[in-house]
């Protein structure tokens, strides 16, 4: 990944998921990490992987800003075993990484950050999460194409991203959001996977990101 950023040898990993191993990518800054941020990729049939332009530069946001950030293959994507679950066991995949980031760095506060897809389940994770976790942030909440959860308990911290010409965002349907207390900044000219703006969701993740860990 280009970056200007310090950061230690970026690492490949297993996980143990629900349904078997998942793929990882797993960076690091070069001090000490303020926060861990794991990051949910777009939808498994459309082509979506951890490897995602737009996922990479949400992971570049959390660097940015001083944070661990892992990446993960839901099952059935790459190398991670499995198959495609219609966003239920991508839940429990998504979840198996928190645990793995708990396990592994239990005095850091996690953020879960997703894009598309990834945005839609790491909801569904944060709202189970909302008490542990400090923070969520999405990236094209695809309302075009899912409703919002039913539960109106969210994390006291959300934040969404989305580019103006997003053709999968109704903003009418963003209202939702601003009501349960999340934070919307749109990037204007931006269609969906951000063509030549990446380095706004890269810039506007670890503001967010610096936000949350200083409220």
């Amino acid at each position: 990944m280009v970056r200007n950023i310090p950061t230690k040898p970026l690492q490949r990993l297993t996980i143990p998921g629900p349904s078997g191993k998942l793929a990882a990518s797993f960076e690091q800054p070069l001090t000490t990490p303020t926060a861990a941020v794991l990051c949910l990729h777009p939808h498994s049939m459309h082509g979506g992987t951890r490897q995602n332009n737009v996922v990479r530069h949400g992971a570049l946001g959390a660097l940015q800003a001083n944070c661990l950030a892992l990446r993960i293959d839901f099952r059935g994507v790459g190398d991670s075993e499995g198959e495609y679950d219609e966003g239920v066991g991508e839940i429990e995949d998504a979840q198996a990484a928190y645990n793995w980031l708990q396990q592994n760095y239990p005095d850091l506060p996690i953020i879960i950050w997703g894009f598309s897809f990834g945005a839609r389940v790491g909801l569904d994770l944060a709202i189970m999460l909302r008490d542990e976790i400090q923070g969520y942030i999405a990236v094209a909440w695809p309302t075009n194409f899912y409703d919002w959860p039913e539960s109106i308990d969210w994390p006291q911290q959300a934040a969404f991203i989305a580019g103006t010409e997003d053709e999968h965002v109704d903003f009418t349907k963003m209202n939702h959001a601003e009501q349960l207390g999340g934070k919307i900044t749109l990037v204007d000219g931006a269609s969906h996977f951000f063509p030549k703006m990446l380095d706004r969701v890269c810039d506007i993740t670890a503001d967010y990101i610096t936000e949350f860990l200083n409220d």
